[in-house]
């Protein structure tokens, strides 16, 4: 799974059309402050210039500062906890035409 979309690369140049993939996810249940017993899901994201470029033995990422790491509070533990990272990605406001890839 991953989204194609466009974003700003730390070289400030736009990359348009790149490939988006969630590296990895990280769910955590909140046990203090206002926010207790509500889940935390954290996830990063890998940024390459094309699909082609992620299939390569030694693909290149993408600097983008402002594309990385991201987090949102659920009331309940996701079932599907990438879905709901590539759902969230899509909506970001540093990811600009997000649509899904096959």
């Amino acid at each position: 799974m991953a989204i194609s979309g466009d974003i700003v690369t730390q070289g400030n140049l736009v990359a348009t059309g790149a490939y988006l993939r969630i590296s990895d996810v990280i769910i955590t249940k909140i046990t203090e402050g206002i926010n207790k017993g509500k889940w935390r899901l954290q996830y990063g994201v890998d940024c390459y210039v094309s699909a082609d470029e992620r299939a390569k033995d030694d693909p290149q990422t993408l600097a983008a500062k402002q594309v990385g790491r991201y987090w949102l509070i659920s009331d309940t533990e996701p079932s599907d906890p990438y879905a709901v990272a590539y759902a969230d990605l899509k909506i970001q406001s540093s990811v600009a035409n997000a649509s899904d890839l096959v």
